[in-house]
């Protein structure tokens, strides 16, 4: 029985390798790598307006294909009360060569909800060797839309003045100030969080720095429900809350980060929004 499995394993692989001798060919077994120029991680889109895509894709033999897909990534504590227009975008278009350089202009509905997504993309070359997210090859990144109806958050100083950055010390309470408001609607839920920020972008004039937060080890975070408030004070809701980082937080840092205060707010329409602003230490 031993003889008859090997003769018969022998003779399939002679035949894979004549087969491989009459062709002349080597199996092709390495997907396609993707380099993405835009979006960037954390970049904003306009509802109404479009995304810009921008990528490399290359193999080592020939591509075929290539996969956009955009869903929402938002957290349901609107609790179902009003349906969500999410941006929901799936579709796959041609590649030819073994690099090609495609450039994509996306439409965005005009009443796609604000808030963050992930966009997503993978690739098949022409022998079926499809990217992974096991081994990095596809790509999934966050960006965010706004839109009109989106509440608008304003960091202050103690006077009232905008700020491009707050100034803090290290041990000593921290205090932040600003207004939450939405001009349309009510707001509904907030989240505030003193955390770490790796830098992902240019900077914007909304002090949201494109950056991925991360979503562990933060030094502070709370959450507000605010249900129908159409303007809530950054100093009101921290009106009890302690905090204070030490300098051994201060020194965990590594290079490219930063402790921010990092506001999130949803609406009571379900639009979802986010500024952060750098805590500076003397």
């Amino acid at each position: 029985m031993k003889y008859t499995v090997f003769s018969l394993l022998m003779f399939t692989s002679l035949v894979m390798v004549s087969c491989g001798d009459d062709d002349n060919e080597t199996v092709d077994v390495t997907p396609p790598t993707i380099t993405i120029e835009e979006p960037h991680y954390g970049e904003k889109f306009s509802a109404g307006g479009e995304l810009h895509f921008e990528a490399l894709f290359e193999d080592d033999v020939a591509l075929a294909t290539y996969n956009v897909t955009v869903h929402d990534n938002f957290d349901g504590h609107s609790h179902g009360r009003l349906a969500v227009t999410a941006f929901d975008f799936d579709q796959s278009f041609p590649l030819s060569g073994r690099a090609d350089d495609v450039h994509e202009d996306f439409p965005i509905p005009g009443d796609a909800t604000a808030g963050p997504y992930h966009f997503i993309v993978e690739a098949i070359d022409a022998a079926g060797n499809s990217t992974t997210f096991a081994d990095g090859s596809s790509i999934e990144l966050e960006i965010w839309i706004t839109n009109e109806e989106m509440a608008h958050i304003h960091f202050h100083d103690s006077t009232g003045a905008e700020i491009a950055e707050v100034e803090g010390t290290v041990g000593e309470g921290l205090r932040f100030y600003g207004e939450i408001e939405d001009e349309v609607g009510g707001l509904d839920h907030v989240e505030i969080k003193v955390g770490h920020m790796e830098e992902g972008g240019d900077h914007d004039h909304d002090h949201d720095h494109g950056g991925r937060f991360l979503a562990e080890d933060y030094v502070f975070e709370a959450e507000f429900e605010v249900e129908g408030a159409t303007s809530v004070l950054i100093q009101d809701l921290l009106e009890d809350a302690s905090i204070v980082v030490s300098q051994a937080e201060v020194d965990e840092l590594e290079e490219g980060e930063h402790l921010y205060l990092i506001v999130k707010v949803e609406d009571e329409a379900g639009n979802i929004s986010r500024s952060a602003i750098e805590i500076h230490f003397d």
